[in-house]
């Protein structure tokens, strides 16, 4: 027992004399938390994003923040497609998914058939046939008779055009009109494997598979896809308040707390993209529930931004308050890095406040570089940007460049200037 006793001493000791720089920060915590398992990447099964906001509004609470309303949650819903599992067999070898191959989000549910046949897409015609509109029409419609009723292949494409490559890669949209029973489209990518949602299902079910399983002797020896689309998914707005010095106008910093979920047992965590931007958010709560602001401050969490920003859109149109008391808005999405600054959407828009910031990073020396970037709805600030709030995206410029992949990790992420990018949005805050 003695020796129990002595062991455990021992550690603490080893605990509590870690130098600070060994101890996760808050901010740190909370990107773990967010993107662990049992969030299920803050999406759509399991419950992932409905935990995420509980999580959010209890840590709002603890800090003293104050609901807008009575509660925290603004509750609204939207249709979505949900994929809950996928399976896919090539030449008797079983992938995995979000690293051999995903499943395009609209897809429908499906189950391997056997006997039928393959038809196989045959690129090379398909590029020689944007010589000419007559050209174009002919693979058309030839392309149109040898598909019926069969498995599509689309091998990958070789090509450095850019707008060939795009409209290849929207070329399975032209099958959904077709008779798709027990048939699906499998197209072979070169690039990474990007995931994302869809309010919609469509009629056809695409798997998007990496390269180098294309062979000449391919074989679909087993798939399946278990899909079910739910017309009014309930998500959480959190939405939370700090009064200030002054209430006459409010500032309001903002970011999305959801992800793209999991399929199988395989979850997206979604570190980067926007665990990050939600910790980063409720680290800013934290300081500001013991320091208080010149100007009332409301947080905003929303749900659903990788469906399609749904969440903002959705508090736009049901605001808490009135949006012109709103002085400035600044939305916090993908935090997670910062060796090569911050990038300001909105920047050549408000340069006043663009100018404000440029000169605190450059007086505190806090970043390598603020850099400028013009109008772009790319996430949640673009509502409010539409209803003529003044706002800002900041994302944070670096990293290893994961993105709606399986491997934006906690682990994958370098969080060491963390610390100087909260410091520079507290100085650009306090200075609004």
């Amino acid at each position: 027992m003695k020796k129990n006793y002595a062991i455990l001493i021992c550690g603490l000791l080893i605990m509590y004399s870690l130098p600070t720089w060994a101890q996760k920060s808050y901010f740190e915590k909370q990107v773990k938390y967010l993107t662990s398992e049992k969030l299920y990447g803050r999406g759509y099964t399991h419950q992932g994003m409905e935990n995420a906001s509980q999580h959010i509004a209890k840590e709002l609470k603890r800090m003293g923040v104050k609901p807008v309303q009575e509660k925290f949650f603004q509750r609204h819903n939207f249709p979505i497609n949900v994929i809950h599992s996928a399976s896919l067999e090539i030449n008797g070898q079983r992938l995995k998914y979000g690293k051999d191959f995903i499943v395009k989000p609209s897809s429908k549910s499906i189950r391997y058939t056997a006997g039928i046949q393959n038809y196989i897409f045959d690129t090379n015609a398909y590029i020689a046939s944007f010589q000419s509109k007559e050209e174009t029409i002919m693979f058309i419609r030839e392309d149109e008779e040898k598909q019926k009723g069969k498995h599509i292949i689309m091998p990958p494409l070789q090509t450095s055009v850019d707008s060939i490559k795009n409209y290849y890669k929207q070329w399975a949209n032209t099958y959904e009109i077709n008779d798709n029973t027990n048939r699906a489209i499998f197209r072979f990518v070169s690039d990474s494997l990007t995931s994302s949602l869809s309010q919609r299902q469509a009629d056809v079910t695409e798997f998007i598979i990496k390269g180098h399983y294309y062979r000449n002797d391919l074989s679909i020896t087993n798939f399946h896809v278990d899909a079910t689309f739910n017309p009014q998914f309930e998500f959480n707005n959190i939405i939370g308040l700090i009064e200030g010095k002054h209430k006459d106008s409010i500032l309001v910093v903002s970011a999305h707390y959801d992800h793209l979920g999991s399929v199988n047992d395989i979850y997206f965590p979604g570190a980067s993209d926007n665990a990050s931007g939600t910790a980063m958010a409720l680290d800013l709560a934290r300081y500001y529930s013991k320091n208080k602001p010149n100007y009332s401050i409301v947080f905003m969490f929303f749900g659903a931004e990788e469906a399609g920003i749904v969440g903002a859109l959705k508090y736009v149109e049901q605001p808490l308050f009135p949006l012109e008391k709103i002085k400035f808005l600044v939305n916090l999405d993908i935090m997670g890095a910062g060796e090569d600054g911050i990038q300001v959407v909105n920047g050549s828009k408000y340069s006043k406040q663009f100018d404000q910031l440029v000169k605190i990073n450059q007086d505190k020396k806090y970043l390598k570089q603020v850099k400028v970037r013009g109008e772009s709805c790319n996430s949640d600030h673009c509502p409010f940007d539409h209803k003529g709030v003044p706002s800002f995206f900041i994302y944070t410029l670096g990293g290893k460049g994961n993105y709606h992949n399986i491997y934006d990790t906690y682990e994958n992420l370098d969080l060491s200037y963390a610390p100087k990018v909260k410091g520079l949005l507290i100085d650009f805050i306090n200075q609004l």
